[in-house]
Formats: structure tokens, sequence, C-alpha cells
């Protein structure tokens, strides 16, 4: 039997105009429930570039790690992948990762199941977002930025020492 007939029909189209795909997949089936792509490999990624971007901007990729689904974007140097964040599967503890270069740095959720850890901003925000706050860590504290600037502690890092004034 030709190999078509395992795959889903796919073509290569020109990309002569804006937004029109360079790949189309059609899927041959009609019931669905089915993978259009699928990847076997020991360590499956698929890397985006961005053709007219320079260096390193516009390269990323979606990369599997064991239990964790990542979505990583080139470093500075252009000679790696930062991690952008990591979804790992419910069965492994269902946990998001948001901020950490490497996934490994989520050092495995500190034990949680159905967590979300948010590494240190590099830089907190200092301009207001227009119609939208901004979420971020500072220094271990949980802070939102209102549209207005005004920054709210949600959580501390750490509990602050009461000084008595006698």
């Amino acid at each position: 039997m030709p190999l078509t007939h395992h795959l889903p029909s796919w073509r290569w189209l020109p990309n002569s105009e804006y937004n029109q795909p360079a790949l189309r997949i059609k899927q041959a089936g009609k019931r669905g429930g089915a993978a259009s792509i699928r990847i076997d490999d020991p360590n499956p990624d698929i890397e985006f570039v961005e053709t007219d971007q320079v260096a390193p901007a516009g390269k990323y990729e979606v990369a599997v790690q064991s239990d964790k689904l990542q979505i990583n974007g080139r470093n500075a140097a252009n000679d790696d992948f930062d991690t952008i964040v990591v979804f790992q599967r419910p069965a492994a503890g269902g946990n998001i990762g948001i901020g950490f270069k490497e996934a490994k740095d989520f050092k495995e959720f500190g034990g949680g199941r159905g967590v979300i850890a948010i590494a240190n901003a590099s830089a907190p925000p200092t301009d207001n977002l227009a119609g939208a706050g901004i979420l971020y860590v500072e220094d271990g504290a949980l802070k939102y930025r209102s549209p207005n600037g005004f920054v709210t502690v949600i959580a501390k890092a750490k509990e602050i020492e009461e000084v008595n004034d006698e």
C-alpha cells in the first residue's frame, strides 16, 4: 500500500501573497480525533523562523521535554533557546511555569500540583498598559500594575517585622 494512504493530504503552496500558507494540511478522514501532524522523536520540537527578522528575533520553538511542553525563544547570543513558558501534563502535576530561562529551573514546581510558577521579572514594568494590567513578580512578591500605574502587592515575599514605638 502506498505511503500516501496513511497520511493526510498535503501540498506546498507559493507564499506570494501576505498571510497565505506555505504548507496546508487537509485531514483525509471525516471523523476527526486523529492527529494531523505527529512527530515521534526522542526530543521532538518544531522550530519557527521568521525570515525577515534579524536573528535572534523571530526564532521560536515548541518542544517536548519529558512531561513538559515548552514554548521557547532564541536567546540574545543566538546560540540556544530560552524557555518562555512550560506546561506540565495533568497526570505529572498540571503545572504552568513562566519566565525561567530553562525548564529545569522550575525545580519540579516546589512539589506543587496545579500551580503556576512565575520567575522574578528581569525588569519590572515602568510604563502603563492602556486597557490592561500587568501581573509580575519582583523580589519574590506578586504584584499588579494597573492601567493608571498604581502598583498593588498581591502577595508579599516575606512578612515585615513589626516595630514597637515604645
